[in-house]
């Protein structure tokens, strides 16, 4: 990532007409056939560094401007198809903005000389993306990305990482840019019969191979541009659903069962609706089967209670799955403890960066949910009377804590010496020695990993949707909300992060404490109920959230997000009140990585057999 000077540097640096014929423009195949951006941009900053070596400053700048082009992070599915790689404390990496006037109009003369499909598509496309009155471009770009993907099928561009799956994410993410730039310039209706071939090929590919996720993405991608009826989509996902219902992950099935069932009611076919409508509920029953824990059966129950509720005439299973939902919760109520994964943690910020650069996408989320660990509450509180032994004038003196206003918000008596310390005074001892471990976290090992993440793999939320999708710390209808504010964790945009993840720490512990049948409703003077707040959790269920999340976990839940004094960061964000800069304190990435934690705990006994392969095929 640039600094602003840097980034003035570079802009500054125009590459010229001039300067980019000091590269061969129509030989750059031969120095990567990759059919990744990243790759690519890694390549041309190598590149660079060769030719600032040699003395060469035209090809420096050349190259330099062409790994920019590669760097911006793909969105093809949302309107800010580009983005910046990273956002970290007000600063950026480049998006397609930042090249307007001089250098863009350089970029639209050398597009169509780039041999390399994928680099042309790219450069094409981000000048459309911010000029819409370059139509030529628009036309290049959508060629130019099927272009890539012919290739890729005539093996002749690669894939970066192995993979099992004959149509890799990426591919149909170019297909699906593709088809997006001829509707947004106004050719639904004038699609080249090429561009029509490659998306059939990669269909019939995807359907061949029972590449699940590729199949929904590209029928639906073919039923929008008329290439595809939803009679063949309605039969063939049935198909593919009951073909593969016993052997791929489970919550892919589902999608193509429910990709089904939708194709069925727009054939306005009721009985084949609820048919794959009970296989994708059988589905998420699948997934409780294949978990141990009764907890975490109990959560799926529940879902699979809701889904069938949705089907007309499931009363009778209903009923059954109330009756094992009861089970499964009284089973619960005797699990305790928490979950932990062995890792060599180390305070040098270079060994987290080596440690994540040559990992696949499904090892750096494991490795980045157990990056670190809750500190220990014994050790915390054994700290606090050390240091009141040897500093024992200071203690002698109460503590208050005020806000950034000045205001104070809380306070803490002094304890005489030799008198026993109440829990409140451990608990704003403790905060010290808290804000170190946070500081040291989040600056040695959590940050340092997701800026290489980010580097290293285009890390979005589809590959959090396992994820989210299998927790059980997940509540139901709340996925895409965790997995968006992961995402945006990653890629180092604090502000949404925290304002996303944060607010749902609440109502998370509040589904957990129900799937262990803990009612957390109040009832009020005037007779009504009401969910109560983290406070009122915190206080009337203790006890079970240290049985349910470990000791040191549950303490790090009142020290961070509620106690007063703290950082108190489920008020601050409930309140609008954690600014921007605030987002970016250690204390805020440790919060929204310890709540990615406790997403991933319940996982990770069965993270290899359930997560990693689906984030694999995500990432492909």
């Amino acid at each position: 990532m640039s600094t602003k000077d840097e980034d003035k540097k570079l802009l500054m640096d125009l590459a010229t007409l001039d300067d980019f014929a000091h590269i061969n423009l129509a030989s750059i195949m031969e120095m990567s056939n990759s059919l990744h951006f990243h790759k690519l941009e890694h390549t041309f900053r190598e590149a660079a560094q060769a030719a600032e070596s040699a003395g060469d400053a035209a090809a420096f700048k050349a190259f330099n401007v062409l790994a920019v082009v590669c760097s911006y992070h793909f969105n093809p599915s949302r309107p800010d198809t580009f983005s910046p790689q990273i956002v970290l404390k007000g600063k950026r990496t480049f998006i397609p903005s930042d090249y307007l006037g001089e250098q863009q109009g350089v970029l639209v003369q050398i597009a169509e000389q780039i041999d390399h499909p994928l680099l042309r598509a790219r450069i094409a496309d981000s000048c459309w993306y911010v000029n819409r009155k370059l139509y030529a471009l628009a036309a290049l770009a959508s060629s130019s990305y099927l272009n890539a993907v012919e290739l890729f099928f005539r093996r002749e561009l690669l894939d970066q990482y192995e993979s099992n799956f004959a149509v890799p994410y990426k591919v149909v993410d170019l297909i699906d840019r593709a088809f997006s730039i001829y509707a947004s310039a106004g050719k639904r209706k004038d699609i080249p019969d090429s561009a029509k071939d490659i998306l059939r090929l990669a269909y019939e590919t995807a359907k061949d191979n029972e590449c699940l996720v590729a199949f929904v993405r590209l029928s639906s991608i073919a039923q929008s541009n008329g290439l595809l009826e939803w009679q063949e989509i309605a039969a063939v996902a049935e198909a593919l659903a009951q073909a593969t219902q016993d052997k791929q992950y489970a919550e892919t099935v589902k999608k193509v069962w429910l990709h089904a069932a939708h194709a069925y009611h727009k054939l306005k076919d009721k009985e084949s609706v609820v048919r794959c409508q009970v296989g994708a509920a059988e589905q998420t029953l699948r997934m409780r089967d294949s978990v141990s824990a009764a907890m975490a059966k109990a959560s799926w129950t529940r879902r699979a209670i809701g889904e069938f509720r949705a089907i007309s005439g499931m009363a009778k299973r209903i009923e059954l799955l109330r009756e094992e939902l009861q089970k499964y919760e009284d089973e619960s109520l005797s699990e305790f403890g928490s979950f932990s994964v062995p890792i060599d943690l180390t305070d040098e910020h270079r060994a987290t960066i080596e440690e994540f650069e040559t990992l696949d996408v499904h090892e750096m989320l494991r490795r980045l949910a157990f990056i670190c660990r809750a500190p220990d509450k014994i050790a915390l509180h054994k700290n606090c009377l050390e240091k009141r032994n040897k500093y024992f004038l200071t203690s002698m003196l109460g503590k208050s804590y005020a806000d950034e206003r000045g205001k104070v918000i809380a306070t803490a008596a002094h304890v005489p010496h030799g008198s026993e310390p109440s829990e409140e005074w451990f608990d704003h001892e403790s905060l010290s020695e808290a804000g170190l471990h946070y500081h040291i976290a989040a600056k040695a090992f959590i940050q340092p990993a997701c800026i290489t993440m980010s580097r290293c793999q285009l890390i979005d939320d589809r590959h959090f949707e396992p994820i989210v999708c299998s927790s059980g710390f997940v509540p139901p209808g709340f996925e895409a909300i965790f997995s968006q504010g992961f995402s945006k964790f990653v890629q180092g945009d604090m502000v949404s992060a925290a304002y996303l993840l944060i607010p749902q720490l609440e109502n998370a512990l509040r589904h957990v404490l129900s799937s262990r049948r803990s009612n957390t409703a109040k009832l009020n003077s005037d007779l009504t109920q009401e969910d109560q707040s983290l406070k009122l959790l915190l206080k009337n269920y203790w006890e079970e959230i240290e049985q349910v999340f470990g000791v040191d976990n549950a303490y790090i839940l009142h020290i961070l997000f509620n106690l007063k004094g703290g950082p108190m960061l489920r008020h601050e964000v409930a309140h609008g009140k954690l600014s921007t800069a605030q987002c970016y304190e250690p204390s805020c990435i440790y919060a929204c990585w310890f709540i990615f934690h406790l997403t991933c705990i319940p996982l990770a006994p069965q993270w290899s057999s359930l997560i990693a392969a689906t984030i694999q095929e995500m990432a492909s």
